[in-house]
Order: structure tokens, then sequence, then C-alpha cells
């Protein structure tokens, strides 16, 4: 009898294929051609149900998000007031809160918004993330100036994490919103990037002992060059990861702000300014705001937790 948990031989051909320091894909069988790595991948993370509920949840908000408005007749500044404070009908779908403003229009309007703020933060978290990280990791060992370079930028990150950056968001964020709600994405950046770094610059400090990195090293290979062709690639898959989970711990900070009436500010809306007119007592004011919320946040860490399975060749859970 065969046991579970021992791979198939398809399984160890799969393995060896997705492994980082594979030469090329295995060899195919006669008649059909090999997969690329990427084709492999997408294969991956295609067959994993958690992939096909993310992508298809986070297509119907996106979807929403973008058409909605346009077939909708209510506006999210629009007042009904004799209306006001009603339940959802065919008229308001979700419902009209205590100021006469339709629910389901600033819940589009506030998605719409969550989103681009979501997906603008987790990138330029990242991109900083990856610029001070490997960084610190190169130089670290490249003598009394490198290391005079690591450990300042090391006391940086730990500067970072002991600075109250909720409250530093809440003085900053109103002002500068004046200008554009759109400095909200730098800001949540600026307090978001010094975990992310710490651990890239571990994983950068291990990958220049490699044997290639230390041979471009000795051949003269321009250090930023050297870095982008052997140092970034071998954690892109982790960035990949960050990223994607980045989107949704953002959008809950952008709300969370907005929802204490430190974030997005009027004209716009976004999905913390529609729970912050919530009524405990009619719960068409806030429950369905949250639901899309929850089903924003959730269906993004499903399609990541897949990304990660699928780039991981050890994840047992990636074996469907």
């Amino acid at each position: 009898m065969t046991n579970p948990t021992t791979p198939t031989v398809a399984e160890v051909e799969e393995l060896d294929q997705l492994a980082p320091d594979a030469p090329e894909a295995a060899p195919a069988a006669p008649g059909s051609k090999p997969m690329s790595r990427g084709q492999l991948l997408r294969r991956r993370f295609l067959r994993n149900p958690s992939a096909w509920i993310g992508m298809s949840v986070l297509s119907v908000l996106i979807a929403a998000a973008v058409f909605g408005p346009m077939f909708y007749p209510w506006t999210p500044f629009e007042r009904d007031l004799a209306n006001s404070f009603t339940p959802p009908s065919a008229e308001h779908w979700f419902g009209v809160n205590s100021n006469g403003l339709d629910i389901f229009s600033r819940t589009v309007a506030g998605l719409r918004v969550s989103l681009i703020i979501g997906a603008g933060t987790a990138l330029l978290t990242s991109f900083i993330a990856v610029l001070v990280g490997t960084i610190a990791g190169f130089v670290s060992h490249r003598g009394k100036v490198g290391a005079m370079v690591d450990t300042f930028i090391v006391n940086l990150i730990n500067l970072f994490l002991v600075v109250p950056g909720l409250l530093l968001l809440m003085l900053f964020s109103p002002a500068l919103q004046s200008a554009s709600w759109l400095w909200l994405i730098p800001l949540l950046a600026m307090f978001g990037w010094m975990l992310t770094a710490r651990v890239l610059r571990s994983l950068t400090q291990q990958l220049v002992r490699t044997d290639y990195v230390e041979a471009a090293k000795f051949m003269g290979v321009n250090p930023v060059v050297n870095v982008l062709r052997h140092i970034i690639p071998n954690v892109a898959s982790w960035i990949i990861i960050d990223t994607t989970l980045g989107v949704g711990g953002a959008i809950l900070g952008e709300t969370g702000l907005s929802f204490i009436g430190f974030g997005i500010q009027y004209p716009m809306v976004s999905l913390g300014t529609v729970l912050q007119d919530y009524n405990m007592a009619a719960p068409y004011t806030w429950v369905p705001a949250a639901a899309v919320l929850a089903a924003l946040v959730i269906s993004i860490n499903l399609m990541g937790e897949a990304l990660r399975d699928a780039l991981d060749p050890t994840s047992g859970s990636s074996r469907i």
C-alpha cells in the first residue's frame, strides 16, 4: 500500500522543475514540449481552489467599483432627504443613511478608493523595503564602511519601529490631504516597510556568501548589476507574496484611519467613511460596507496564500 505522504514520481519531477537552482526544466514525456517555469507556476496557482475563489470575488468587486457608478442613478454625495434612514429598496439597494446619502453608491466609491490606496501602498512599501534591505545586506560584509552603513540602516529601521506611526499619521494625514488624498499612500508606506526590510536584509546576507555572487564580485561586476541579477531574483518570490498580502493590510490601515476621522476626507469617500456613519439600530448602515471590506481583504489573502503555495515547491498544500 502506498504511503499517502510519499510524493509520487510526477510530484518529484515537479519539485525539481521549481527548484531555484535548477538549470532547466526536467525532461518532458516523449512527444510533448517541456513546460517552462512560468507555465508550471501558473498551473500550480490555477489548480488551487483558494486562487479561484479569491480571483472570482476580487474580480466581482473590481467590476462593481469600475462599472457600478455608470449604471447606478445615485452619486455618493447626492441627498434624498425624503427617504432618509430607510432600509434597502429597489431605488436604494443598500438603503439610505441618516444624512440622506445612498449607501450603495458610497460603498462602491469607497471600494474604488480603498483599492487604489491598498495597491499603491503595498507597491511603494515593497519598493522601499527592497531598496533598504538589499543595500544593508549587500554592504554589511564590505569592510568598515559597509559595516557602518549596515549599522546605520539597522538603527534607522529600529527607530521607525519605535516611532508612534499611528499618532504621526493622525497628525499629518488631514494636512497633506488638503493637497491630494493620494498623499495617504506614501504616509502609510512610510510606517510599513521596516519588518520587510529586516527580512530582506537577512536573506541578502545569506545570498552574498554564495559562490555565484562572490564570483561576480571578483570578476568586477558592478554591485548594482550584481544585486539586480543575482540577489533580487532569488528573493522575488518572497517579495511578490509579501506585496500581495500587504494590499489587504494597507486597506485595513486606511479604513481604520478613515473610520476615526483621520483618513480620507471630504469630498472623497472610502469604506472607512461609510462605516463612520453606522447606526447599530439599523444594520443596513454598516453591514454592507463591512461585508465588502471583509470580502475584499479575504479574497486578496486567499490569492496571496495560493501564490505562496505555487512559488514554494516544498509546500505540502500545493500538491493538489
